[in-house]
């Protein structure tokens, strides 16, 4: 089954140049905001097609050291950008792509896991599907 970072980081990475987005916090020597961290916290497979589809859930923080509205309008930009991944079908090479999107929690404030800074955090349930293999005639 394909991990929700396979697709999620290339497409933030994509579209957020400018941003840090990773899976770990960095230690404070190596660590850079802004900063979009993306963990997984469970799902389940499709009903249906439980070889195919996953339903995924992600938890989706921003962090700044700039103020809350810069913190929310990251957040919004990257949510933005999973949505614009959806709906184009954006397949991230030899991993898969995002057949659905719900944010399930919106935007929240919560308090910042280091002095100095401002974090917002959303929870996004993902529908991924694998990439196609590649077929060959012998």
């Amino acid at each position: 089954m394909i991990r929700p970072a396979e697709v999620v980081l290339p497409v933030l990475r994509e579209a957020l140049p400018e941003v840090s987005v990773v899976t770990w916090m960095a230690d404070v020597q190596q660590r850079t905001l802004p900063m979009i961290l993306v963990r997984p916290l469970g799902g389940y497979r499709h009903d249906r097609r439980p070889k195919d589809l996953t339903l995924r859930v992600i938890e989706m923080s921003a962090h700044t050291a700039s103020d809350l509205a810069d913190t929310e309008q990251l957040y919004d930009r990257a949510l933005e950008a999973l949505y614009a991944a959806w709906e184009r079908q954006t397949v991230v090479a030899d991993k898969g792509w995002v057949h659905s999107i719900t944010e399930t929690m919106g935007p929240t404030q919560l308090s910042p896991l280091f002095e100095d800074s401002w974090r917002v955090q959303g929870l996004i349930r993902l529908g991924l599907r694998p990439a196609h293999p590649v077929y060959t005639i012998p």
